[in-house]
């Protein structure tokens, strides 16, 4: 569908286009034109590992996602506990919407966890009052309890702080042989698996972090400054994979989300300091869930 609506808009810049050369040369037709442009677009390569997230997809994603909102929180059907059978719902209100009710807006959503030497398992806390560690890092984003949370985009990185405070580093998407003291070791983070379990159902699993590796053509050689270029990164794209199919995420649910590598896969030594990031993109209705 997404394919479909991309190559509309460009057929339709493609008239736009045709009707001003024709304009000028009146033996070209513009259908020929449009015609040629898509083609054109169709068949270019495009750089590798882009995501290419435009306005339509968007649109698209955030779609979706209000119907997600609105069979959730307005079902028009519910199973009836006797028969175990779909039944019209009672309490269905045929004006309610997701976009009236909540306030809907873009949220990413930010979950880091320590290397740890030894480790095949983190869990990853999503609310912002659960702690499973000495205090959640300032570059963390979570989940209000009284919010939803749906996720259209999955970002997985390494991170190396020089300590529990700092905020001024960046995002890596592969083990950066100046900053990690342990680049071997830490490149076992991308053999393992994403899972995702709401109220003990799985909703993701075995997610491999294979897909969000990239090493660009330009990286970072030493310390930064003359003659040592920083890594190559685009930020709206690198490390980035669009999840399907979504996965609703409401803050009063046990929602576990973990990342688990292979049976003796784990590091036998980390960079100090150093951590995982999980990121989140999505849409986010606030305000939309009942906390007792």
């Amino acid at each position: 569908m997404k394919s479909i609506l991309r190559l509309a808009c460009i057929f339709c810049i493609g008239l736009f286009i045709g009707t001003a050369v024709h304009m000028v040369i009146p033996d070209a037709p513009p259908i020929y034109v449009a015609c040629a442009i898509s083609l054109v677009a169709i068949t270019l390569p495009t750089r590798k590992n882009v995501l290419a997230m435009n306005g339509i997809e968007a649109r698209e994603d955030f779609t979706n996602v209000v119907r997600i909102f609105d069979n959730a929180f307005n079902p028009k059907f519910v199973i009836d506990k006797s028969s175990g059978k779909y039944v019209t719902n009672p309490a269905y209100d045929i004006m309610w919407d997701a976009v009236s009710a909540f306030r809907l807006t873009q949220q990413t959503l930010r979950l880091e966890q320590p290397m740890v030497a030894g480790s095949n398992v983190y869990n990853f806390p999503i609310l912002n009052n659960i702690q499973n560690q000495a205090q959640q890092f300032p570059t963390e984003i979570r989940l209000a309890q009284q919010d939803t949370f749906v996720p259209t985009h999955i970002g997985f990185f390494l991170e190396y702080p020089s300590g529990v405070n700092d905020a001024t580093f960046q995002l890596k998407t592969y083990p950066n042989q100046i900053l990690s003291a342990q680049p071997v070791q830490e490149q076992c983070y991308y053999n393992g698996v994403l899972n995702i379990m709401v109220n003990n159902v799985q909703y993701t699993a075995n997610w491999d972090l294979w897909r969000h590796f990239v090493t660009n053509q330009t990286q970072q050689t030493a310390a930064l400054g003359a003659g040592s270029p920083e890594d190559q990164f685009l930020g709206a794209d690198d490390g980035w994979y669009p999840m399907q199919p979504f996965v609703m995420m409401i803050g009063s649910q046990n929602i576990r989300i973990s990342v688990t590598l292979p049976a003796g896969g784990a590091p036998t030594a980390v960079t100090a300091n150093a951590r995982l990031a999980l990121m989140l993109r999505g849409v986010l209705a606030q305000q939309s869930t009942v906390v007792n």
